[in-house]
């Protein structure tokens, strides 16, 4: 090919334009009006925050007489403890284990001398390491 079959502006306008990283080629970019480089639609939602959105809704449920609004979270856990008290072997397991846990460690029991003693003697370090404790 010979420079007489490119327009001298085409070479100028390809030279002056760097091709690199999020820099395509012109020759391969999206063409005006391609319906396919427009990205994602303003205000569409990914999967993650419908269901963020769906789990976070509140649905009104009578409990006890009252009406209240609860998460569907909460409905569902309310509903397993209702099986679990019907007898389900199934959902008492889950119940179960769900409890454990969740529920708040009991703080009743005493702590091993063992674990006091190594808690001692990682505190005393601690102060002997910034020159805070006696010397022993």
């Amino acid at each position: 090919m010979t420079d007489d079959e490119f327009p001298p502006d085409a070479e100028n306008q390809e030279a002056s334009y760097e091709v690199g990283y999020r820099k395509p080629p012109r020759h391969s970019q999206f063409k005006p009006g391609n319906k396919h480089g427009k990205g994602r639609p303003r205000g569409s939602r990914n999967m993650k925050s419908i269901v963020r959105g769906v789990l976070e809704d509140k649905i009104p449920v009578k409990i006890n007489g009252k009406t209240r609004k609860v998460s569907p979270v909460e409905l569902g856990l309310r509903q397993l403890v209702r099986k679990a008290n019907a007898g389900d072997l199934k959902a008492i397991s889950q119940v179960l284990t769900l409890g454990e846990r969740y529920s708040p460690p009991d703080d009743d029991a005493p702590i091993p001398e063992e674990e006091a003693a190594y808690a001692l003697e990682t505190i005393k370090h601690y102060f002997l390491m910034q020159g805070d404790f006696g010397d022993e």
